[in-house]
């Protein structure tokens, strides 16, 4: 019988490690009374960018 591949490997685990993180302390940093600042809507964005760019390149 053949293996089946892991679907789970390192870099994975360290993803959903990362954006359970930003999940669980991202509101901590935000203010409750005004919106959240250009600066840390822009973190969003760059931490996707980023996740995507890892899988890439780290899947081939």
């Amino acid at each position: 019988m053949m293996k089946q591949p892991e679907v789970w490997g390192h870099g994975s685990i360290a993803i959903f490690i990362t954006i359970a993180a930003i999940l669980v302390f991202g509101p901590f940093v935000m203010s409750p009374i005004s919106p959240p600042g250009i600066p840390l809507l822009l973190v969003f964005p760059v931490v996707l960018a980023a996740i995507v760019i890892f899988l890439i390149v780290f899947s081939n």
